[in-house]
């Protein structure tokens, strides 16, 4: 896991601006930090670096190729390159024993077909000198990040997160847009569009080209699910079992390769418990950690028995602990997050820091892979969806919107996803893979686990079993009125009968009670600030007597309020 930044300028780049904005990743790579301008300086491309693979020097980057003519910078990990360096047949000599070397090599021996043949998570930035072309490649379902901006002497400039853009432009401007999008609908990180007007993130399964011979910028997909999913109505349920118990151990066991310590982050249900069983079988010492929450949101009980057998780290934490830890995460993220539980993750980070567990593995992925959610049962319209939960309850408040919001800014459509089909359930799967619910919690798990400098794999959304879970026809996953039960027969190979057929429970939080009791002098200072008022995208009077009603009232779904604070938070801290 590392921090990635290429900034073009045709009139020269400035090393001094080029270093100020690399060590605003250096939480993502604290090891090592380096910047590699070209000869005529319309280029840099920096590196920091979070030793995960070969943990030597001579692994550093930004890596050359042999001959000069190529140079990579990557983030993420590529977990099958050991197999992929023993299939090499080529003129390469590898130097190095980490997968960097073999994605440079790959990549200049195939171009972009090489990308078809990696296994893990990856964004990187490779420049052919030859060419003056630099190649942006993002993974198939956006795991790790990439955003880029244009620059205002006529540039462009690239950067895992947001702020090294931020600093390069001198500016921050919200996009209006996405903020009305985001308190009407609910949706964001759902499209390549941010928080910040003129800065866009790659899209998952695409490639950009930036052409240094005349600036443009050029982005096509390499990766869509549709077409590489295979059709497996034909296969019986035993080997669809079998084939999908092979391939979560396969999956597991594959994203367990690392030099430094690797650990696990769980909840309390079967997708946690899977995870832990296929990873015994591999790592017999294994650290596990949890975060968990006063009664009756404790998942304590579940947790130790998915945990049994592993070491169980539990971050108890209160309402002060979030709070303690709410601005700072408010800055990690650079954009609106989804509730508190995303700063409760900081704990976590910071117990493995403390334990020396470089990387950690989550099972996220699984209920939009293998359809685990109620709704894939009774799909509703897109209209019925807005602002949902996963408990069916709705949590949005858009009569509250200002009617300048509502003049000045348009209502941004969902963004389409690179999913082809005419099955209505696997579509909406597909729109929680790449639309909605995962990019959003990728996002979110990306910037805590690097604000502690941190790795988090995500074994689950490997595409070998993606595509498996998406080849194999709905009616498989939704036998006899249960969610995901493919899935569950998979999961009984691991854990017993009655861990892998519990009902789904949704992850909660005391955040609808924080926010009328212990947070109430918080929430009452931001929604009677001038600041709040003055930036005219919530009407305050409004938001006020709303806010009145629900501490009052029904506290069953309290994202509104959440976004409401959580906007002004962020804007204080961007946006001044």
């Amino acid at each position: 896991m590392c921090g990635l930044l290429a900034v073009f300028e045709p009139s020269g780049v400035s090393a001094e601006g080029a270093q100020i904005a690399l060590h605003l990743l250096r939480h993502r790579g604290p090891d090592v930090q380096a910047l590699w301008i070209s000869d005529d300086r319309a280029l840099a491309l920096g590196h920091a670096r979070l030793k995960i693979l070969d943990l030597s020097d001579g692994a550093n980057q930004p890596m050359l190729s042999p001959d000069g003519r190529y140079v990579l910078i990557f983030n993420g990990e590529i977990v099958n390159f050991r197999e992929l360096r023993q299939r090499y047949r080529g003129p390469w000599m590898f130097r190095t024993n980490g997968d960097t070397e073999v994605l440079l090599a790959y990549f200049v021996q195939q171009g972009i077909k090489a990308l078809h043949e990696f296994v893990g998570m990856f964004a990187f930035a490779l420049f052919d000198r030859e060419e003056q072309k630099l190649h942006v490649v993002r993974d198939r379902f956006g795991i790790k990040p990439i955003y880029s901006c244009h620059l205002p002497q006529g540039g462009l400039a690239i950067a895992s997160e947001i702020p090294p853009l931020l600093d390069l432009r001198k500016e921050a401007e919200a996009d209006l847009s996405t903020i009305r999008t985001y308190l009407e609908t609910g949706l964001y990180d759902s499209g390549p569009q941010t928080f910040f007007s003129g800065i866009e993130s790659l899209p998952p399964g695409c490639c950009g080209t930036l052409d240094l011979k005349d600036g443009s910028f050029f982005i096509e997909r390499w990766y869509e699910l549709g077409g590489r999913a295979q059709d497996l109505s034909g296969r019986t349920r035993g080997d669809l079992v079998e084939q999908g118990c092979a391939l979560v151990q396969t999956a597991v066991r594959d994203h367990l390769v690392a030099d430094v310590p690797v650990g696990l982050n769980v909840s309390g249900g079967v997708d946690s418990s899977v995870l832990v069983r296929a990873a015994l079988k591999v790592q017999p010492d294994l650290h596990v950690f949890t975060q968990d929450y006063p009664e009756p949101y404790s998942e304590l009980g579940f947790v130790k028995k998915v945990a049994n057998g592993t070491h169980l780290h539990c971050c108890s934490l209160s309402s002060g602990d979030i709070l303690s830890v709410l601005n700072d995460t408010v800055r990690a993220q650079a954009e609106p997050f989804g509730g508190v539980t995303v700063a409760g993750y900081d704990a976590i980070y910071e117990a493995a820091t403390d334990l020396g567990i470089t990387v950690l593995l989550d099972g996220n992925g699984v209920d939009e892979v293998f359809l685990g959610y109620d709704k894939y049962l009774k799909p509703l319209t897109v209209a019925q969806q807005a602002g949902r939960s996963i408990d069916g309850s709705t949590g949005l408040a858009p009569e509250a919107i200002s009617a300048s919001l509502r003049r000045s800014a348009t209502l941004r459509p969902q963004a389409p996803v690179a999913y082809s089909g005419n099955d209505g359930v696997r579509q909406e799967a597909a729109l929680d893979l790449l639309g909605e619910k995962i990019p959003r919690g990728l996002r979110f798990n990306d910037r805590m686990s690097m604000k502690r400098s941190r790795e988090l794999r995500v074994p689950f959304l490997d595409h070998r079993l993606v595509e498996f879970g998406f080849g194999v026809p709905t009616g498989e996953h939704l036998t006899g009125g249960h969610t995901k039960s493919l899935f569950r027969e998979i999961a009984e190979t691991f854990v017993p009968h009655d861990v892998a057929w519990a009902p789904k429970r949704s992850v909660q939080s005391p955040q609808r009670e924080w926010l009328a009791d212990e947070w109430h002098e918080l929430v009452e200072e931001i929604l009677g600030s001038q600041s709040f008022r003055d930036r005219g995208w919530i009407d305050p009077d409004k938001a006020q007597a709303m806010y009145q009603s629900y501490c009052s009232g029904n506290k069953f779904n309290s994202f509104f309020v959440w976004q409401w604070i959580n906007l002004e938070l962020w804007a204080r801290e961007f946006l001044g």
